[in-house]
């Protein structure tokens, strides 16, 4: 019976360290959410995305705008919709369009065949994190950012 005990002793203790390190698989986050305009039109299905502005200080986030052009963010390692950690982020938006171009065919190769086209129709600068003059900083308790996008802006290199 002496011989039982150690093992069973150690299988405690392991049990005991795996609850009592056990950490929230979230951390904690500020709600980020806002409305996206184009030229003062809400853009729907477009994806907004959140990167820190220095690296190690914050958390990227993403979020997809509703049929109102309104987005929440979610961050990589938070809770869905629930925004993204306090920092400085630059901001990107995008939305690709897809269409068919071509009438679908069969090819005996390759069974059907469907040719799509694919186009951006937020203005690029939006779309870069190098180019976009999309700047925030997200603070304690609930953000609302709104995104005014213009179909004029001009290109701008961000300085690092």
């Amino acid at each position: 019976m002496r011989h039982y005990c150690l093992p069973i002793f150690l299988c405690f203790l392991y049990v005991l360290a795996f609850l009592g390190c056990k950490q929230s698989i979230y951390v904690s986050t500020e709600m980020v959410e806002g409305t996206v305009t184009l030229d003062g039109v809400p853009v729907s299905d477009a994806e907004v995305t959140f990167y820190p502005v220095q690296l190690g200080i914050g958390i990227s986030a993403m979020g997809r705008t509703d049929t109102n052009g309104v987005y929440r963010l979610s961050s990589m390692k938070g809770e869905p919709e629930k925004g993204t950690v306090l920092g400085d982020y630059n901001i990107t938006v995008s939305k690709y369009v897809t269409k068919e171009i071509e009438k679908p065919y069969f090819d005996p190769k390759q069974d059907a065949v469907i040719k799509f086209e694919s186009k951006e129709i937020i203005p690029l600068a939006y779309t870069d994190v190098e180019t976009s003059p999309l700047m925030t900083t997200v603070t304690k308790g609930k953000n609302v950012i709104d995104l005014k996008l213009d179909s004029n802006v001009i290109s701008k290199k961000k300085k690092h």
